[in-house]
């Protein structure tokens, strides 16, 4: 279940191991997502193995029915939006810049700079706007789901960049995201704020209600700060466990398929 209302940011960390443990517990209906996601992992990993870089990849019809088929057993075509065919989803992928998609690739939480910050040198565009363009195309109606918007945007991108993308949901996550404590909903590294993060303010607040704003209410920004917020999470745990190394903060999930930052705080945010 989310966590609650007005939780600190800094009290998160604390909560890891027993919401992963909870998540994983066998019997649970969240348990049962473990298996896809880590059949998903493997299809990517071994599909960036044989075709060496992520857009020859997603060149290839599979690498669509395998995020069509994720989204489907995350019940994305339960509620009201239905998923797009793959062979639509393919058509999408196919409009994203191969040198954004593989330079973006092998970043992970935690980045040691801002995205404001971060040059892709094949585009001269920061990480920040690349993360903008292929978000923004991924929310449209008729990218990924009829109907767009955040859901299936965040799940997309995460996808594409498991160790990067954070997943945002109107349920689980997006409820917890949006009870952090607002004053304590704050950038890593030690920025002042947003903007440094950004490159540029938050329109309205940067954790908003996943009800009040519908399908728009994370936008491309707000999207940029919740992965912000990841790595912020990351970097006060690190800060408790005497600066321990990731492979450790890893092995707070020993489940198979389970590959960075953003899949754990999904569990611990659920």
């Amino acid at each position: 279940m989310p966590i609650a209302a007005g939780t600190p940011l800094t009290s998160i960390p604390g909560m890891i191991s027993e919401n992963v443990a909870a998540y994983n517990a066998i019997g649970t209906r969240t348990a049962a997502y473990n298996l896809p996601y880590e059949q998903f992992i493997e299809i990517r990993t071994n599909g960036l193995s044989n075709y060496r870089k992520l857009s020859a990849w997603l060149s290839m019809p599979e690498a669509a029915l395998a995020i069509v088929r994720l989204l489907e057993d995350f019940g994305m075509n339960a509620r009201s939006s239905r998923l797009v065919p793959p062979a639509r989803l393919q058509n999408i992928l196919s409009q994203l810049q191969p040198s954004s998609l593989d330079w973006i690739a092998p970043l992970s939480l935690p980045l040691l700079q801002s995205p404001a910050t971060l040059i892709n040198p094949a585009t001269k565009t920061s990480l920040a706007n690349e993360i903008r363009d292929i978000y923004s195309l991924l929310a449209l109606p008729g990218s990924v789901t009829d109907s767009g918007g955040y859901v299936a945007a965040s799940k997309s991108f995460h996808c594409l960049f498991p160790n990067l993308g954070p997943i945002i949901d109107g349920l689980h996550s997006g409820p917890s995201y949006y009870h952090i404590l607002r004053d304590t909903y704050t950038p890593p590294l030690g920025l002042a704020g947003w903007q440094d993060w950004l490159g540029q303010d938050i329109t309205k607040t940067a954790n908003p209600s996943p009800r009040g704003g519908g399908r728009t209410a994370w936008g491309w920004d707000r999207f940029i700060a919740a992965l912000g917020v990841n790595q912020h999470i990351y970097e006060l745990w690190q800060r408790e466990n005497d600066n321990s190394e990731m492979s450790e903060f890893l092995a707070l999930d020993p489940t198979p398929g389970t590959t960075g930052v953003p899949r754990i705080i999904d569990k611990v945010l659920w």
